[in-house]
């Protein structure tokens, strides 16, 4: 088709396109008719000078419109313009890089960040190429942005800091601090084994400055007074890098909380339960050690809550006893009394969430082992693996389906479709709850039905699964695991992806133990995982084997106690992380303390950590 028709087909296309009240593959919300009305004037008004224009004018003016579609949301529509741009055409380096942007921003729309990354190829667009036009320095910007947002959200955080780096020496002096706290936030929400396996992107002074003062802070462990220390020994050292005279705000507030440290915390807890003194453990193993560094540290009385009900009373009591910061209770009934209250006498960390919606009282946090963060980690992951359709498989029982129901919500929410959900009772239901649940079942009625017709004594049948699942969500224990991995592998379904939640894993066991786990793909805290923590080695010393669960609730109590110093950063910094034994954390605009797990997956019967984008396929 000649170009000319080609656009004038496109021109009446897009006036029915662009004018109505929301545009196809809208990714900003449904604008008013009389916005989107207004957009589809501007679009046409670009493509009928592109009709009349000729080649390299008329590519340009095209992706001028594509522009003004993309940033109204009309992704469908700017996709259908440039997709008239014919690659051949010999195009100014600026307007290929232009054309090349906007492609990347409507595969990222379409969540395909793959080929949005293929269409930025810093290489082709480097600063040089563009310099001949004067909009060349903030093309290249927005190049080099998205490259490290698509980076970031794949978990190649050195790479994303690598690629922010590229832009410091082009920043006026009122962006530079915007675009350090970036380079931070996104090198601290990296897990620690993530950049150790990515050290040979590190390729200048400056990004190399940024990984010494990120290894700095995590070295000076959850001690502000030591944070303040390594920062300015660093400051000393890298007296040439970007941030020495303008950190990171989040490392800048460390000086101030020097001074707003809690000097006296009241912790309450149920010291009569396993969970309660599991806790306690942790928190008082985090002081000890502490202690034993010369570190400053608050005083600590303990309130035992076992069997209370009514828990105001010993809270006011432990308010009262001159407590400045409060840590508990334990039992989430606790946790919602507290929620519901309007006022606090003293800034609290609840040791469970409340309910989710509820308006907190100022200076009431929370903190826990949510099941709710690794279940949106998991369909966070299955979704990035190019996973669309799952199946769910948990114990059968009330307290279960509240698994269910979160991550059908949570992978409904991505875009995902939930196929089949199944909940397995005694070890004898395995095999046909599995059969029930991908369709074989059916498939060898099918095959009854069909020798009852054609009675053949060598017809021989194989059943065949439902096709339409690209992964299962798995919640067992280590023992449920061990058999119902090899029950999906009888019935068929041993090739699809299986992500567990953490009770799969249980350490220490022998590899031969774990081999008919492996394929499979599992979330859990590092302190189950690696011996980074430098707690880990006195704990194995001091601490007797016990259980996963208890091994948790002992990382989480470690963690308690790190964050008593740290609220108020994390709070005035949402984008702020802190390393921790139970996952990577940052706080809500509600107060709740996420945790980001590390992934594994079980190889020759041992559990190896996967970096990040690994694939989860068996």
């Amino acid at each position: 088709m000649h170009p000319k028709t080609l656009l004038v087909l496109l021109f009446s296309l897009l006036i029915l396109g662009c004018a109505g009240s929301g545009a196809p593959g809208s990714s900003t919300g449904v604008a008013t008719s009389q916005e989107s009305a207004a957009v589809g004037d501007e679009v046409n008004d670009y493509l009928a000078l592109a009709a009349d224009a000729e080649s390299p004018q008329a590519e340009i003016l095209l992706i001028s419109a594509a522009e003004i579609a993309l940033e109204a949301g009309s992704t469908d529509t700017a996709a259908a313009i440039l997709s008239s741009i014919s690659a051949s055409t010999g195009l100014p380096v600026i307007a290929r890089a232009r054309e090349s942007l906007a492609l990347a921003r409507i595969a990222l729309a379409r969540d395909d960040a793959d080929t949005a990354l293929s269409h930025l190829d810093r290489r082709q667009y480097a600063p040089d190429t563009l310099s001949d036009d004067a909009s060349g320095p903030e093309v290249y910007r927005q190049i080099i942005e998205l490259r490290s947002q698509l980076l970031t959200e794949q978990g190649q955080y050195l790479a994303a800091a690598r690629e922010l780096s590229r832009l410091t020496g082009q920043l006026t002096a009122t962006e530079q601090q915007q675009h350090i706290n970036r380079i931070w936030d996104v090198l601290s929400a990296a897990p620690a084994n993530n950049l150790t396996s990515q050290r040979d992107l590190i390729d200048s002074y400056e990004l190399r400055g940024w990984v010494e003062l990120l290894n700095a802070v995590r070295n000076s462990g959850a001690d502000i007074e030591q944070q303040v220390v390594a920062v300015n020994r660093w400051q000393d050292r890298w007296n040439q890098h970007s941030a020495v005279d303008m950190l990171p705000e989040s490392l800048a507030f460390a000086q101030q909380l020097l001074q707003q440290r809690p000097q006296r915390i009241a912790l309450l807890l149920p010291l009569g339960e396993a969970a309660g003194r599991a806790v306690s453990e942790g928190f008082l193993a985090a002081y000890y050690d502490a202690l034993s560094k010369n570190q400053a540290t608050p005083d600590i009385t303990l309130f035992d809550t076992t069997a209370i009900i009514d828990i105001m009373p010993l809270y006011r009591q432990a308010a009262e006893s001159g407590a400045d910061l409060i840590i508990g209770p334990l039992r989430k009934e606790s946790v919602r009394q507290l929620q519901r209250q309007q006022r606090l006498a003293v800034t609290t960390l609840a040791l469970n969430y409340g309910d989710t919606g509820r308006l907190n009282p100022p200076g009431f946090f929370q903190f826990g082992l949510a099941p709710e963060d690794e279940i949106q980690q998991a369909a966070r992951i299955a979704w990035q693996q190019g996973y669309r359709s799952a199946a769910v498989l948990t114990p059968a029982g009330e307290e279960f389906e509240r698994i269910q129901t979160t991550f059908a919500e949570q992978w409904q929410n991505l875009g995902g479709q939930l196929v089949s959900t199944a909940g397995y009772g005694s070890a004898a239901t395995y095999s046909a709850t599995i059969e029930r649940m991908f369709n074989t079942d059916a498939s060898q009625a099918r095959a009854d039905q069909l020798l009852e017709t054609l009675p053949r004594n060598n017809m021989e049948f194989i059943p065949r699964r439902r096709q339409d699942v690209d992964f299962i969500f798995l919640q067992a224990n280590p023992a449920e695991g061990r058999q119902l991995k090899p029950t999906l592998g009888f019935h068929y379904a041993g090739d699809l992806p299986v992500i567990a939640m953490p009770a799969i894993y249980e350490p220490p066991r022998s590899a031969s133990g774990n081999r008919d786990l492996n394929g499979v793909a599992f979330l859990d805290a590092p302190w189950m995982l690696d011996n980074n923590d430098p707690l880990k080695s006195i704990s194995n010393e001091n601490w007797p084997a016990s259980a996963a669960t208890v091994q948790r609730l002992r990382a989480m109590g470690i963690d308690v106690y790190r964050l008593h110093a740290r609220l108020a950063q994390l709070q005035n910094f949402p984008t702020t992380r802190m390393q921790g034994a139970t996952g990577v954390l940052k706080m809500r605009d509600d107060g709740a303390i996420e945790r980001e797990l590390l992934l594994a997956r079980f190889v020759n019967g041992q559990a190896e950590i996967l970096p990040a984008g690994a694939d989860i396929s068996p």
